[in-house]
């Protein structure tokens, strides 16, 4: 899983995004925890992610789900937003983090 979500960071900092200078000031520490593979981190400074880590820590988002579910989410075969109603997937933030989020993992 650790490649797959460093597919995601590199793909979020190549994106020549204009929404980017919006979030150039926040600070953000990400945790996504797989119940069935482990915990991986990364952080989001000066509107960039940071190379995925394994571990966990001290996290401002939260996310727990398993390795299938987040796989299909990214393919489209799972929507999101009812994953995240049926409880299939858990984010543990504010609001707007979880906002954030769901845009940083387009």
């Amino acid at each position: 899983m650790k490649e797959i979500l460093q597919e995601l960071v590199d793909k979020f900092n190549a994106k020549d995004d204009p929404r980017k200078e919006k979030i150039k000031d926040l600070r953000r520490t990400i945790v996504i925890r797989f119940t069935d593979d482990g915990t991986y981190n990364f952080k989001l400074e000066d509107a960039k992610l940071s190379d995925v880590e394994e571990g966990e820590i001290q996290a401002d988002i939260l996310v727990e789900t398993t390795t299938q579910i987040f796989k299909d989410i990214l393919d489209k075969k799972e929507d999101a937003l009812t994953a995240y109603l049926t409880k299939k997937i858990k984010i543990k933030a504010k609001l707007m983090d979880k906002l954030l989020l769901s845009d940083l993992l387009k």
